[in-house]
């Protein structure tokens, strides 16, 4: 995708990005009409967003401008981030006068993902990873969280339906997006994802990098929610925030040692290699 499509639509997500975090965070009576957990876990998610995401996504930006493809998978995984969070925003919270700026960056950030998905030279992107074993542990490692995550909400889903009772995530809420979002897309990604790299398949490589970040971003948010539902007096799942918290470390340090294993940058289709005697330029085939 072209630069210039990137910067104006990643400007344009930070830009409105900045006006929900900030409103979300300020704007006491916004959230008036979610419940006391929904409002908790939403201020814990816009901070993440305001002072971790939004300048990483800036930052990300100047390394596309350096052609840099670490950058660049970066970014979509920042992408990945803005999509997910504000889909659940759109469709999850009460409506109020945010509406509109919750689905243009749910609808941009949709857009940009897909256009970048659709023009990335998955081959030169497997070709610029270096072999090793921290390949298959990132495999393992989203193979393992998408069946836990099925596992996690089946067993709610399934309890309820068995007994008659609404799970508690519910709250006041009509249904359970997050859950449909996790189950229908993510879990299904996620696991595929692995499968794909596992193989050393070109697909693999291309969506792990971004996988993996929209990970250790939205397993941080998670833990802000957390954070400000304890604040809060909301009773919380430990069980379910314990696996949370281990999924974000996790996600972390496997996309730190992932993010290791490519190559510096990526021009056009030739990699630039650095040696003690020069630079070398190889062509991609």
């Amino acid at each position: 995708m072209e630069k210039k499509i990137i910067y104006t639509n990643s400007i344009a997500i930070a830009i409105l990005a900045g006006i929900a975090t900030l409103a979300g965070l300020f704007w006491k009576g916004l959230y008036q009409h979610d419940t006391i957990s929904g409002i908790a876990q939403m201020m814990g998610q816009d901070l993440i967003t305001l002072v971790i995401c939004i300048p990483l996504l800036i930052g990300t930006l100047y390394l596309i401008r350096k052609d840099s493809l670490r950058g660049r998978l970066i970014w979509m995984g920042i992408i990945f981030y803005f999509l997910y969070s504000y889909a659940s925003m759109a469709f999850l919270t009460s409506y109020n006068q945010l509406f509109l700026v919750y689905v243009a960056i749910f609808s941009i950030s949709l857009y940009t993902l897909l256009g970048e998905l659709l023009s990335l030279d998955t081959k030169s992107i497997q070709k610029s990873f270096s072999p090793g074993v921290i390949n298959k542990i990132a495999a393992a490692f989203l193979i393992i969280i998408g069946l836990m995550l099925a596992g996690m909400w089946l067993k709610m889903i399934i309890d309820s339906l068995l007994t008659g009772i609404a799970p508690p995530t519910l709250e006041t809420y009509t249904t359970l997006v997050i859950q449909a979002l996790d189950l229908g897309v993510v879990v299904p990604a996620a696991v595929l994802t692995g499968v794909l790299l596992f193989k050393g398949k070109e697909w693999g490589y291309a969506l792990a990098s971004i996988f993996l970040i929209k990970v250790s971003l939205l397993g941080t948010a998670i833990l802000s929610m957390i954070y400000f539902m304890a604040q809060n007096g909301v009773n919380i799942e430990w069980g379910q925030a314990m696996f949370f918290i281990i999924v974000t470390v996790l996600g972390i340090l496997v996309s730190v040692s992932f993010y290791t294993q490519i190559k510096d940058s990526v021009n056009g289709n030739k990699y630039v290699e650095v040696h003690k005697g020069g630079i070398e330029t190889i062509q991609v085939k």
